[in-house]
């Protein structure tokens, strides 16, 4: 599904390509490829037509996996592209992907004039708060394991194209453990 088309579904019924006050830029990268990486200074806003990204963090030696992104998700390197500094997160694609690319910046002109465009804005905003926030709330209250059973209910394709080592990286936890939890629930 393409960005207007997500738009006619979600927010407004009959919006058009030509409906888009601004360039938007479909691209299509291989599994591996990093859309964009750490210290860069990112100025575009990333639309997820076809595939699943990763968003990390790193520190020293080690790297952290922030979030997951699948099919008809926004992500980008907010904090970077709003203050314009280097980004601290990198964006991988763990899957072949599709992805629409747009700029911040004229994402941000366009609004001035759309309250559409300022509607889709603060909704999927408000939407990404709640992920965020529910993920804080799981990790100070659920088990590993509840967690883990709550991620496949949720995504359940997220075993077929995520390895293992990345699913018990976003938990916290080593791939050990994640294979315990996970015969733990098979027996």
């Amino acid at each position: 599904m393409k960005l207007h088309e997500y738009i006619s579904l979600n927010y407004e019924e009959g919006f058009r390509k030509s409906d888009i006050p601004f360039e938007v830029i479909q691209r299509k990268v291989k599994k591996g490829t990093v859309i964009h990486a750490y210290s860069e200074v990112v100025e575009k806003m990333y639309f997820l037509n076809q595939g699943i990204v990763e968003t990390t963090i790193s520190f020293g030696e080690k790297e952290k996996t922030l979030s997951f992104y699948f099919q008809h998700s926004f992500f980008s390197a907010f904090a970077s592209a709003m203050t314009g500094e280097p980004s601290r997160v990198q964006s991988t694609a763990i899957t072949d992907c599709i992805y629409e690319e747009y700029s911040f910046k004229d994402y941000q002109r366009a609004c001035e004039t759309s309250l559409l465009l300022n509607k889709i804005g603060r909704m999927e905003l408000e939407k990404s708060f709640m992920i965020k926030n529910q993920r804080e709330m799981d990790f100070l209250t659920k088990t590993k394991e509840e967690m883990y059973l709550d991620l496949i209910a949720e995504q359940p394709e997220i075993l077929q194209h995520i390895p293992l080592k990345k699913i018990a990286n976003y938990f916290g936890i080593l791939p050990e453990t994640l294979s315990r939890i996970r015969k733990r629930i098979i027996s």
